[in-house]
């Protein structure tokens, strides 16, 4: 076990407030090279996993850890409802051949023994992507930036490093439209941008003959709200929602007329 190994990975993602699950024996698993030379990581790398909704889950990280022969193929798995698996504490096989063509100080092809990679669910042709989804990335590589000093800079696509055999991150999200790769200049000045949620948000004081407070999603623009009071409605900005979910569930999805609906009434 040589080089440095992230054991404190966990730790770090539930202080940014995510879900996190521990796949048995993370903190020793890594490519044959080991861990991290002097001075790394000093980048994070964002993919998808181009697997379906099925291998949501342990399905994915199933194969991450232990069924591909390239094992393990990243650090962290980002599933669809937004919690974060921890796979290896050490380099992962996660990015192959390709150039730091941004001034990241990575040498050719050497991305595996430099990077943080993080696979996502999601398939990678159209998918669309969950808004927790999304606001648990952010909050992610914010959290390793921060941490680990990384520059937000090199918060990275996989296609970024290999753009002649990679599209990943792509799919409908904040950051692109159908099936194309993501803007990832607009991605990383959301990271940069992202502010931890309140750990215990301050809700409007509920009476006693008021509402059980919820929350809802308009299922096409991916705004969500929070209703309560006697149909009182306010509007929340992703830096807040992991907060508010936590303490109120998750959001109910409504098509755009039910969800105006409700705006309307709360006006």
């Amino acid at each position: 076990m040589s080089g440095r190994y992230l054991t404190d990975l966990a730790s770090v993602c539930r202080g940014a407030g995510l879900d996190v699950v521990e796949v048995n024996g993370w903190q020793t698993r890594a490519r044959s090279s080991g861990g991290y030379g002097t001075g790394r990581p000093t980048t994070v790398m964002v993919h998808h996993t181009a697997s379906g909704a099925s291998a949501d889950g342990w399905g994915d990280v199933n194969y991450i850890c232990y069924g591909s022969p390239d094992k393990p193929l990243s650090n962290l798995y980002l599933d669809r409802q937004g919690s974060v698996w921890v796979c290896a504490a050490g380099c992962t096989n996660t990015n192959g051949k390709g150039s730091d063509t941004w001034g990241g100080g990575v040498p050719n092809d050497s991305m595996n023994s430099y990077a943080i990679g993080i696979e996502a669910g999601n398939n990678g042709v159209g998918e669309k992507w969950p808004w927790e989804q999304q606001i648990s990335y952010l909050a992610l590589c914010r959290a390793l930036c921060d941490h680990y000093g990384i520059s937000y800079n090199n918060v990275r696509g996989h296609f970024e490093w290999a753009p002649t055999r990679k599209v990943d991150p792509a799919g409908p999200s904040a950051w692109a439209a159908g099936s194309a790769s993501w803007n990832m200049n607009h991605f990383r000045s959301d990271v940069k941008d992202y502010l931890p949620p309140e750990p215990t948000p301050s809700p409007p004081t509920q009476e006693d003959d008021d509402m059980v407070p919820f929350l809802i999603r308009n299922n096409e623009t991916g705004g969500v709200a929070l209703v309560y009071g006697e149909g009182k409605v306010t509007g929340l900005d992703g830096d807040s929602l992991p907060a508010f979910i936590q303490r109120y569930g998750n959001f109910i999805d409504m098509p755009p007329v039910t969800y105006n609906d409700f705006a309307a009434k709360g006006g």
